[in-house]
């Protein structure tokens, strides 16, 4: 099925809380479904709080809290391998949920955004992901049962071209899956790079789980003070930073899409993790970046793998490569 040529039907939407990435990305999607559908939110989290905020006329639905933890010495991979039997049950706890709702409520379709419990026998149920193979040294432990999770829905929508320009081998199914595969183009809210004044020299959008997070704040923070160049810095997590700011570094917390993305088309290099949503967004503004994998997350650090040719990108995939690329930049 063609998402975009939905129509007349009343959908549940329901993106994946783990990180704002996937309510982000979901956002082009929900306002064209809305021009001619009912479209009603299902999520928890800062996930919800951002879509209710993008949404303020949809009606929301809380699900359970889904938590998803990084290993510390496996990264998220080896983190939800160790608590595969919590997973589960994230997952078992979404679907009696999903179950109550559809119980209650009359919808024609699901929709979901990598939550892999949100689906129903009852209604065509369809899951966006663009992670079809897990790339981890540990991945075949639990390939089977994403898989399984995968097929319990009608369809998969895959964010990315048949060519897999922006995924790479991240879309391809390895062994093959036992339901239609569609794919639907990147998902982005942003529109391509305007002709704004290029007034900020480096933009930091941080992200991700803490500590990596608070640390990529702190370790910009001080580096961006000793440049003579304006600075500026978007986080989602409201962190006090020691000391006094520096007069060239600007702080934002949680900015509107519409504000960040003034922000991207005013600097002249983004800085941000190398996650798939961030790339689709900065690849349709054509954003020159540096991406920096979070520490441990494979999928991160195979996307910046794999782009790190492409001219508009520099990918740190060393802790020495930063400052040199960052010296290149001034």
């Amino acid at each position: 099925m063609d998402p975009y040529q939905i129509s007349g039907k009343r959908i549940l939407f329901s993106p994946l809380n783990w990180g704002l990435g996937h309510a982000t990305r979901s956002a082009k999607l929900i306002h064209h479904l809305c021009k001619n559908n009912t479209v009603v939110i299902a999520s928890d989290g800062a996930a919800l709080q951002w879509l209710e905020i993008e949404f303020p006329t949809l009606q929301s639905i809380e699900l359970p809290e889904l938590k998803m933890r990084y290993s510390k010495r496996f990264g998220a991979m080896g983190g939800i391998i160790r608590r595969i039997p919590h997973f589960y049950r994230s997952v078992q706890r979404d679907y009696k949920a999903i179950s109550t709702i559809i119980n209650n409520e009359d919808f024609d379709l699901i929709i979901s955004d990598n939550r892999y419990g949100v689906y129903s026998e009852e209604i065509p149920s369809y899951l966006i992901t663009h992670q079809l193979r897990f790339i981890h040294p540990l991945s075949a432990m639990i390939s089977g049962l994403i898989q399984n999770f995968i097929e319990k829905f009608n369809e998969v929508w895959v964010p990315d071209d048949v060519d897999h320009l922006l995924s790479g081998e991240l879309s391809k199914p390895e062994d093959g899956l036992s339901i239609p595969i569609e794919y639907i183009g990147s998902l982005t809210r942003f529109e391509e790079n305007s002709s704004v004044e290029k007034d900020i020299k480096f933009l930091l959008i941080a992200s991700g789980p803490e500590p990596f997070q608070s640390r990529m704040i702190s370790y910009f923070d001080h580096n961006f003070s000793l440049l003579k160049y304006t600075c500026h810095i978007v986080s989602s997590t409201d962190i006090k930073l020691e000391g006094v700011q520096s007069k060239n570094v600007v702080n934002h917390y949680k900015p509107d899409s519409k504000s960040l993305e003034l922000l991207i088309d005013r600097s002249e290099y983004v800085i941000c993790r190398s996650g798939y949503s961030s790339i689709m967004d900065l690849f349709r503004k054509k954003q020159k970046a540096i991406l920096i994998p979070t520490p441990g997350q494979i999928e991160q650090i195979y996307l910046a793998n794999f782009h790190k040719n492409n001219p508009l990108f520099k990918c740190v995939l060393k802790a020495q490569d930063l400052s040199k690329y960052m010296k290149e930049l001034i």
